[in-house]
């Protein structure tokens, strides 16, 4: 038995050994080598990882580390790249790569990396602007004080100490002025200083109203909900453009000088912007307008701008020869459109709507309220406005009010041509002639003159329920001044000017929404209306430049700031709160 054993155990050995040859391999087992070229590349807040291939491994494992964190690990990587989303912003990560095969893995190759700190979401602006600058959409910006673009370049761009800078505003930014400026002299508002330019283009060139994401807004800091008109100041533009205020003049609320002796000067764009909740007010005399036009020159472009709850006039051209359209003034707490001081562009397409608590003429057009035939004079052309007063005692929406004076004002001297525009709804009256130089302006053009220098025109408008119900003669009442009923009657009897109910919608005495705004527009023109042919107005040199952006009068069949029967330009892009409830957020998101 012993010897048979050993037999067996001797068979097996000397079988197995008889399988071998020289010629088979060893199975050796060989996980990958080491991983190098580990690197980390930021983009925000995601990293991204990569590293160089490996020969032998079949895919990867990778683990991203901080002091703080739970690991972050994918692994099964099949190429030499992963990224890894939603980290913690400025942060340093490290990572750690391995590669893997079946028989096991290889040595880590490691690198570092930081994300990228989150952009800030709104900027401080304490200084002003002496640089070419972009204010970008993605912030909100502050204006904490008085805000210059420039420094004045004087009235022909030569003055000692001048600084040329443009700012450009991206479509769709918010700027917020700061309320409760603890300086206690000028609240916070945005000055473009002589010889430099304001670049706020919402529809990056094109000649259309903007969206409500695209229109650039300047608003106040309070929360929406809670924003009132004089929340913080405003905007100014000073121009090189002649005035008749002298070589050059000074600007209210200590905005600066302005005029010149360059008509066609440019300080920018202004196309698809909304300015709220504005109108410094330090004293009685001394007040800043919602948008102030100081000596701007014809090669300025403004398009598309709405001015609501201004505690000073809306819009108000001192001098100069810009044009603008599509203009939207609502819950003015003064006049919703003025000029002065020899404005010699037009405004055609304008929408006045008025709030009774607190507004006093829908336009008051004046040449000079020192000497009212000071040259050069105001022959600015007026053309396609809806004026809405709110007059308790006339409208019975929810705008009206104890105050709303006079429709228009046409005073001091003023050269003013209105044409093709609609008068509804003021208390004192509709058509107003005041002071010694315009009434012999009037009398002029009752004479048959018709040189725009020595005259005043008022031609085929509509007026209708004016310091009196419906077509009672109180619409011509006699404002002071000099003026009287009698004049004002006559004069719009003589010039193609009807007294007849327009037909306006009843929204349009209501205050309404970003969602839903006044309708404006009417659904024809009353029985007999002819509109004033704006193709014969000259543009020369002397009485009206024409805008260098290619604009010009557009010649309608129809009176009023909206086509009738078409939807108005003025929805989708403007608000109509009295406090702010439907604008855009401020700083802080609210």
């Amino acid at each position: 038995m012993k010897w048979t054993r050993l037999l067996a155990l001797f068979g097996v050995i000397t079988l197995g050994v008889g399988a071998c040859s020289d010629d088979d391999p060893v199975d050796v087992d060989v996980p990958p080598t080491q991983v190098t070229g580990v690197a980390i590349a930021a983009n925000g807040q995601t990293l991204t990882v990569t590293w160089s291939a490996v020969s032998n491994a079949d895919s990867y494992n990778v683990t991203l580390t901080t002091a703080g964190e739970a690991d972050r690990t994918q692994n099964g990587v099949s190429g030499t790249e992963t990224t890894f989303t939603g980290l913690t912003p400025a942060t340093t990560y490290f990572a750690s790569v391995v590669g893997v095969n079946s028989d096991g893995t290889g040595p880590a190759g490691t690198g570092a990396g930081a994300t990228e700190a989150e952009p800030e979401t709104f900027v401080d602006v304490t200084g002003d602007v002496l640089s070419n600058t972009t204010w970008t959409n993605d912030k909100v910006w502050v204006l904490t004080q008085p805000i210059f673009v420039g420094v004045d370049c004087g009235t022909d761009g030569n003055k000692a100490g001048c600084v040329q800078a443009t700012l450009t505003i991206e479509p769709g930014t918010t700027i917020v002025g700061k309320v409760d400026v603890p300086q206690g002299v000028r609240g916070a508002y945005l000055v473009v200083s002589r010889g430099s330019q304001l670049i706020a283009d919402a529809t990056s060139g094109e000649d259309r109203a903007p969206t409500a994401d695209e229109v650039i807004v300047f608003t106040s800091s309070n929360p929406m909900g809670q924003r009132a008109a004089e929340d913080w100041g405003g905007m100014i533009i000073n121009g090189m453009a002649p005035t008749n205020a002298g070589d050059e003049a000074t600007g209210e609320g200590d905005s600066g000088l302005y005029g010149g002796t360059d008509p066609m000067d440019s300080s920018g764009i202004l196309r698809g912007v909304r300015i709220e909740y504005a109108g410094d007010d330090v004293t009685p005399a001394d007040q800043l307008n919602g948008l102030a036009l100081q000596g701007v020159g014809a090669g300025t472009t403004i398009s598309y701008v709405q001015i609501h709850y201004n505690k000073d006039d809306g819009i108000e051209p001192f001098g100069g020869t810009v044009s603008v359209d599509h203009l939207v003034v609502s819950g003015i707490g003064d006049d919703s459109v003025d000029g002065t001081d020899g404005y010699r562009g037009f405004m055609q397409f304008i929408i006045g709507q008025q709030r009774g608590a607190d507004a006093d003429q829908g336009m008051e057009l004046s040449n000079n309220g020192d000497t009212g035939n000071a040259s050069p004079m105001s022959t600015a052309v007026v053309a396609n406005a809806t004026m809405i007063g709110a007059s308790s005692d006339r409208v019975t929406g929810d705008i009206g009010g104890a105050e709303s004076d006079d429709a228009v004002q046409l005073r001091e001297g003023s050269n003013y041509r209105v044409y093709n525009s609609i008068f509804t709804g003021f208390g004192n009256t509709g058509l107003c002639i005041r002071d010694a130089q315009t009434i012999v302006n009037a009398n002029n053009r009752l004479a048959g003159q018709t040189t725009p220098t020595t005259t005043v025109s008022f031609e085929n408008n509509i007026m209708w329920n004016n310091g009196g119900p419906g077509n009672d003669p109180l619409n011509f009442n006699a404002c002071g001044g000099g003026s009287t009923q009698a004049l004002n009657t006559q004069f719009f009897n003589a010039f193609n000017n009807m007294l007849a109910d327009p037909g306006m919608d009843a929204s349009a005495f209501d205050a309404g929404s970003a969602s839903s705004p006044p309708d404006f527009g009417v659904a024809a023109m009353p029985t007999g209306y002819a509109a004033f042919d704006l193709t014969s107005i000259t543009f020369d040199a002397a009485t009206l430049f024409a805008p260098t952006d290619g604009r010009t009068l557009v010649d309608t069949d129809y009176a009023g700031a909206i086509e009738p029967g078409q939807a108005g330009w003025h929805e989708g892009w403007t608000i109509w709160s009295t406090d702010g409830s439907d604008s855009r957020p401020n700083q802080d998101g609210n």
